[in-house]
C-alpha cells in the first residue's frame, strides 16, 4: 500500500527546483553530492529520478542535455535514469532538436497516448471534466450542467459520462488513465476523500472519493479547490520555484491553497485553508457554515449579487443599468460607466474584501497572493478597488504592500488543478521503482499506486 498524501514529494521537488532557481541565477552547477548516511544510493536516485521528471512535467519536453543543464546532474546520470522510462514508453521522442550543431537531439516528453489523468472540477451547476497530460497540457474537456443542490451521486454520474465521452472521442483506454483528481469547494479531508462540508452545494459527509472509485477502477484523489489550485499553481504557474505564497479562490465561497516552505498547509483535521469563514463581522450575515459574519457572506459571488439586488429592494434613488438579476460581469460593465449601484456595490463590497486579505497577510505572511476564481474573474474592479485600500493602508508594524497578482490563465483552471496530486503522484510512483526489479520494470500503473490510504 503507498501512501495516499503526495505532499512529503510537493515539499521535495520545490525544494530541489528552488536550488536549481538559486543556482542558475548564480551561473554555477549544481552538485547534489553524496546521499545523508541515514539515506543510500536508492535514495539519491529516487530524488534525482523526481526532479529530472518534475523538469519535464513543470517546464515541458526536453533533451537529456537540456535536462542535465538545468538538474545539475551529470549527462550519464541523466542517460541511466531515464532510458528505463524511454524503454517503458513512459517517455518518447516528441520532436527533434532545431537548434544547435551536429546531430539534433531527442527532444523528450511525457507520452500521452500510454499514460493520461483525469481533472474533474465540482461547481454548483456543473461539472467539468478534462483529459490532462502529465505535463499538465489538456488534451480534450467537456462539461454537464445540473441544477443547484444536486445529489452527490448524481453529479459523480454525470462526470463519468463526461469522462466516458472523452476516452470515446480520443480512442482512449481506461486503463490509460493513471489517476482522477477531482476539485470541489468546502471542507474536503483530502486524505480521506471525504467532503466535510460543501454547504453552497448542500452536501454533507460525503464519501466523494468512494463513490469515483467504485465505478472508476483507478486512483481518485479528492482536493480542495483552492488547494488544488495552489499546487498547479507551484507545478505550472506563477508560484513556480516559490516556497511561500497564498492562491486565494473566490467564487461560491472563498477558500485559499497556503504554501509554507513549499508544503501545502493543511491542518491537523486536513481542512486548513477555509479563509473564507473568518469572521470579520459578529453582527454580519448568516454564513451557509451555520456561524455569522464569515469573511465570504460578505464578498464572495452569492453576497455581492444579493448586495446588488438588496439596493433595488432597498429603492435606490438613483437610475442604473442593473437590475436585481444582472450578473457579476454585468456590475463589472457598468462599474466602467460610473453607474452610481454599481460604484457603491463595488465599493462596499471591496473594503470587506480588504479585511480578510489584512487578516491573511498578517497570519500567514505571504510572499504574494494568487487571485483566481469566478468573482476575479468576472468582476476585476472589485479586486482593483480592494487593491487600493490595502495599497493606503500604513501600520507601525508592517508594510500590506503585499503584491496581489491574477492566477495564471492556464495553472488557475479547475480541471488542471484538479490532475495536478494524481500527476504528482504517479511520477512519485515511477520515481520510486527499481529498475533493475524485473523487466520491463515500468508499466502503465507501477505497483504501489494505490487506490485507497
Amino acid at each position: 500500500m503507498g501512501h495516499d498524501l503526495a505532499d512529503d514529494d510537493f515539499a521535495i521537488i520545490i525544494h530541489l527546483l528552488y536550488i536549481v532557481k538559486e543556482a542558475s541565477a548564480r551561473r554555477v552547477g549544481l552538485e547534489f553530492g553524496a546521499p545523508p548516511a541515514k539515506s543510500g544510493k536508492q535514495d539519491l536516485r529516487r530524488r534525482n529520478t523526481l526532479l529530472l521528471l518534475h523538469l519535464i512535467q513543470s517546464d515541458g519536453p526536453s533533451s537529456q542535455a537540456g535536462l542535465a543543464r538545468r538538474s545539475g546532474l551529470s549527462p550519464a546520470t541523466v542517460c541511466g535514469i531515464l532510458q528505463p522510462l524511454i524503454e517503458a514508453r513512459i517517455l518518447v521522442e516528441e520532436r527533434k532538436s532545431t537548434s544547435g550543431l551536429g546531430r539534433r537531439a531527442s527532444i523528450l516528453a511525457f507520452n500521452s497516448r500510454a499514460i493520461v489523468t483525469a481533472g474533474v472540477c465540482i461547481d454548483l451547476e456543473e461539472c467539468e471534466v478534462a483529459l490532462v497530460d502529465l505535463s499538465g497540457r489538456v488534451l480534450d474537456k467537456t462539461s454537464a450542467q445540473y441544477p443547484r443542490y444536486t445529489e452527490p451521486n448524481e453529479v459523480v454520474e454525470l462526470a463519468l459520462r463526461c469522462l466516458s465521452t472523452l476516452e470515446a472521442r480520443n480512442s482512449l483506454d481506461r486503463g490509460a488513465i493513471a489517476g482522477v483528481g477531482v476539485a470541489i469547494p468546502g471542507l474536503i479531508n483530502s486524505k480521506t476523500g471525504l467532503v466535510q462540508v460543501a454547504s453552497n452545494l448542500g452536501w454533507l459527509n460525503v464519501q466523494l472519493r468512494a463513490l469515483f472509485e467504485q465505478r472508476l477502477g483507478v486512483p481518485v484523489r479528492v482536493e480542495h479547490l483552492g488547494r488544488a489550485k495552489a499546487q498547479a499553481e507551484a507545478i505550472w504557474g506563477k508560484g513556480k520555484n516559490q516556497r511561500n505564497f497564498l492562491c486565494l479562490e473566490i467564487g461560491s465561497g472563498i477558500g485559499a491553497g497556503i504554501v509554507v516552505h513549499g508544503r501545502i498547509l493543511r491542518g491537523a483535521g486536513g481542512v486548513g485553508g477555509e479563509v473564507g469563514h473568518m469572521p470579520i463581522d459578529s453582527a454580519g450575515p448568516a454564513c451557509a457554515c451555520g456561524l455569522r459574519g464569515c469573511w465570504e457572506a460578505f464578498c464572495a459571488g452569492p453576497a455581492i449579487r444579493k448586495r446588488m439586488a438588496q439596493k433595488f429592494k432597498d429603492g435606490i434613488a438613483s437610475p442604473s443599468v442593473l437590475n436585481p438579476m444582472s450578473t457579476l460581469r454585468d456590475l463589472n460593465a457598468a462599474y466602467a460607466r460610473s453607474d452610481p449601484v454599481a460604484i457603491e456595490v463595488i465599493e462596499e463590497s471591496a473594503r470587506y474584501l480588504a479585511r480578510g486579505l489584512v487578516g491573511v497577510i498578517w497570519t500567514f505572511d505571504p510572499a504574494f497572493i494568487l487571485l483566481t476564481g469566478p468573482v476575479v474573474n468576472d468582476c476585476p474592479s472589485l479586486i482593483d478597488a480592494a487593491k487600493q485600500i490595502i495599497g493606503g493602508l500604513t501600520g507601525n508594524a508592517r508594510s500590506f504592500d503585499i503584491p496581489l497578482i491574477l492566477g495564471s490563465e492556464h495553472a488557475a483552471t479547475g480541471v488542471v488543478a484538479a490532475s495536478a496530486a494524481v500527476s504528482l503522484r504517479y511520477l512519485e510512483e515511477l520515481a520510486s521503482l527499481n529498475p533493475n526489479a524485473g523487466s520491463p520494470g515500468l508499466s502503465k500503473n507501477p505497483a504501489g499506486f494505490s487506490q485507497q490510504p
